[in-house]
């Protein structure tokens, strides 16, 4: 009988682990998606000048929103480095009850590309 019992404990432990690692694999995934993004829209900035449509309805189509590290809108001119944020958000299994904000910061050199 008290192997039963300890089963039934041992299965909610082990139920609460495979959550907490799905939560982890989760993450990494939404940030290696970032990172990935981030790479395009640097060699975007780099090669167009500024953020344009294209680019932002990309941004948009993975999720993801995007906003310069001052808030405003810096003037793009060649050689100017453009420091800027990609965030999404994800819905955790037991990590948090609310959203969690993913972000990365990236850099980008206006006209600094290699074709």
């Amino acid at each position: 009988m008290s192997y039963k019992l300890g089963l039934l404990l041992s299965l909610t432990f082990l139920m609460a682990v495979l959550f907490l690692a799905g939560d982890m694999m989760n993450l990494a995934s939404v940030k290696a998606s970032l990172d990935a993004l981030g790479t395009v829209v640097s060699y975007r900035i780099a090669s167009d000048g500024t953020v344009n449509e294209t680019t932002e309805r990309l941004i948009s189509s993975y999720g993801a929103t995007f906003r310069y590290e001052d808030g405003k809108k810096p003037l793009f001119r060649i050689g100017e480095t453009i420091t800027y944020y990609l965030e999404k958000g994800y819905d955790p299994f037991i990590v948090s009850k609310s959203t969690m904000r993913v972000s990365v910061r990236r850099s980008a050199v206006v006209g600094y590309y290699v074709s």
